[in-house]
């Protein structure tokens, strides 16, 4: 009888994990596809074939369906991400980047890095009917970047060629422009929803803006070509990775001023944080390695090998893993955090894999 429950409470065990087990999403821009990766034994499981030099991969929060952008053939691909089949293709701009779905799941908005006529369109699509419903068309002709606020009342995209950041009513589609620096490339949003900063790529500043009026508060200066941003779990902190001088700025969220300058590698392109905060990720893109920094002390604790251009980050969502896209090769290199090593390095994802994104 003991073996008999012993049994049971393996298979649900077992049954526990697996419905716990989420697989992540890889855009691999040279080989037209998209790999899916189950994190339990770091293997590739499939490729789904999509359009040409995916770029980048947008999950709805249910994490049923994906969408990604076809760089080079004006495309969007649609994913049915339990079955891991490519659905449907919706034809859009010419050169289709980055991308984000509504909180609610609705609908997906999809900025383009090349314009036509001065001005760059901005494509909205029915998540449930993959249909266009509308295209906007704002100033400039490369956008780089674009998220929500946590209500879904509007969208802020990075206007790179404009020096703007244009705020999107996502009920009228009207467009607001709130003047920032040269090269405005990256952005993120603080936990709170209440700001959302810009790297200035070309101006060495970061800007902030006031969600609630859509005013610009601060702009402040970084070190040379701000690229990445990640605000500290507790909110307290935004850090800044400048390519040109490989460092870290750290901002005081309160005061609006650098406190702290870090130096990692060569190019460092992204930061991410550990859930707890402790510490803080930076890829150096040029040097082919992975900066460790501890928050408290800011300073760095380890520098990991990576596979040949480290350029996106995923944490998983226990903590414990770091993964890695190699940009220039075929692999991505999964980092124990615990331990802080190179645990594993996943070969044959595809050509020039981009971005890592947890899905179902």
């Amino acid at each position: 009888m003991k073996k008999y429950h012993l049994s049971l409470l393996l298979i649900a065990f077992a049954f526990a994990s697996s419905a716990l087990a989420q697989s992540l999403f890889v855009p691999t821009r040279g080989s037209a596809a998209v790999a899916v990766i189950d994190p339990l034994t770091d293997q590739v499981l499939t490729q789904i074939p999509v359009g040409n030099y995916p770029i980048r991969l947008a999950m709805t929060p249910n994490r049923l369906k994906a969408f990604v952008s076809n760089g080079n053939d004006g495309t969007i691909s649609v994913l049915d991400t339990v079955a891991r089949t490519n659905t449907a293709t919706i034809p859009v701009g010419s050169s289709p980047g980055e991308s984000a779905i509504t909180p609610d799941g609705a609908r997906l908005f999809v900025v383009h890095q090349r314009g036509v006529n001065r001005t760059c369109p901005v494509d909205v699509i029915d998540t449930a009917t993959n249909q266009v419903i509308t295209t906007v068309f704002i100033p400039g002709h490369w956008d780089k970047d674009i998220l929500f606020t946590p209500d879904g009342r509007s969208a802020y995209i990075a206007n790179f060629s404009a020096g703007e950041v244009d705020v999107m009513d996502t009920t009228t589609y009207q467009v607001t422009t709130i003047p920032t620096g040269a090269g405005s490339r990256r952005l993120c949003i603080s936990p709170a929803g209440d700001r959302v900063y810009v790297a200035n790529n070309k101006a060495r500043s970061v800007s902030a803006i006031d969600t609630a009026t859509q005013q610009l508060i601060a702009t402040i200066p970084v070190g040379q070509g701000p690229e990445g941003l990640g605000v500290a779990p507790n909110d307290e902190e935004l850090w800044v990775t400048n390519q040109g001088d490989q460092t870290v700025s750290v901002i005081d969220t309160t005061t609006l001023t650098v406190i702290a300058t870090i130096h990692t590698g060569d190019h460092p392109q992204r930061v991410v944080f550990t859930p707890n905060g402790a510490q803080a990720f930076v890829e150096n893109g040029y040097a082919d390695t992975v900066s460790v920094i501890d928050t408290a002390s800011r300073t760095v604790i380890a520098t990991l090998p990576t596979g040949h251009n480290p350029f996106e980050m995923l944490i998983t969502p226990n903590g414990r893993k770091l993964y890695v896209a190699n940009a220039s090769d075929t692999t991505l290199t999964v980092i124990d955090i615990p331990s802080l090593t190179v645990s594993d390095t996943i070969a044959n994802v595809g050509v020039h894999p981009f971005e890592v994104v947890v899905g179902p």
